[in-house]
């Protein structure tokens, strides 16, 4: 996990310059963290949950310069993560209405007036878009060890909300997915240009310079596997090749002896004896005078005949 704590670290870290791509960032955060209640006659309720003390601190430090909220900050324990603290924002309950009217989240036509995906308005700019996925990130994202496998995920609590996620994406050029594990959404990338392009879209810039060099070393070591497969797949092959030439030369040896074959043939014939472990290629080099591979393969053919003729015969 210590990959996926440097980008998230690092994400944190990655200045909210505009209003705009804060109502983005801070919209995203209130959605995917699942932290949005409707308590009855225009009242909600309102939490935003971190992983960490460095992400709620940067939005208490965003509600505050761009939305003029005080913010509080609490903490909770999560046993089934191990007794974990989580960190949770938690705006003054009389703030949260007009919070949410500026993350434009309320509606009037949508079930207790909350959107479960962010207005067009929110996410008309590339900067926002892009403000927007590090919110999500942020609040529900993890990355796995490239050094292992290539998987990058953001885990939301809507369906509708999953979808919006994997649109936003691909318009920005990654393709992600989208499935369903037990109570949560998963939107995911599993290929490496894809988690590449995700890390500079986010702003991960740091992470993205160690992810590329995992991988150019993760590609090489592969390629390296392949070629010794490879390898020593033309070695049994060749070594099969051999045993099946030399059983071969035994039948003439026994039938007709070496002897009465014409001398090209019998020195092949020699050759492939003494030297079971050389290619085709390395005794026509012995040959004299020296042959080719091509020329190596055409007298071995012609011993593999007179063997057939033989045994058939």
């Amino acid at each position: 996990m210590a990959f996926s704590s440097d980008v998230r670290q690092e994400i944190a870290r990655v200045a909210v310059t505009k209003r705009c791509c804060a109502r983005a960032e801070v919209c995203a955060a209130v959605l995917c963290s699942g932290g949005l209640s409707f308590r009855g006659m225009g009242r909600y309720g309102l939490v935003i949950h971190g992983v960490n003390d460095e992400i709620a601190g940067r939005y208490i430090e965003v509600l505050r310069r761009f939305f003029r909220c005080q913010a509080a900050l609490g903490t909770i324990e999560t046993p089934r993560l191990g007794g974990l603290t989580r960190y949770q924002v938690m705006p003054p309950e009389g703030e949260v209405p007009r919070l949410l009217r500026e993350l434009k989240l309320l509606d009037n036509t949508r079930l207790f007036g909350l959107r479960a995906t962010p207005a067009r308005e929110v996410l008309k700019d590339p900067c926002c878009r892009q403000s927007f996925l590090r919110g999500a990130y942020l609040a529900g994202g993890s990355t796995g060890n490239p050094k292992k496998a290539y998987h990058m995920e953001l885990a939301v609590p809507e369906p509708e909300l999953a979808r919006c996620l994997v649109q936003l994406m691909k318009g920005l050029g990654v393709p992600a997915r989208h499935t369903r594990r037990k109570t949560q959404q998963v939107v995911y990338l599993k290929d490496g240009e894809h988690m590449a392009r995700m890390l500079a879209i986010l702003g991960a810039h740091r992470s993205l310079l160690e992810f590329e060099n995992l991988r150019i070393l993760k590609n090489i070591r592969n390629e390296a596997n392949r070629q010794v497969n490879c390898d020593n797949a033309n070695v049994d092959k060749s070594l099969a090749a051999s045993e099946r030439q030399i059983s071969m030369i035994r039948v003439i040896q026994k039938k007709m002896g070496l002897e009465k074959l014409p001398e090209p043939l019998a020195e092949m014939a020699e050759l492939r004896l003494r030297h079971p472990d050389l290619s085709l290629g390395e005794l026509g080099g012995m040959a004299n005078p020296t042959l080719s591979k091509s020329g190596a393969s055409a007298r071995m053919r012609k011993l593999e005949a007179i063997a057939e003729e033989l045994v058939n015969g």
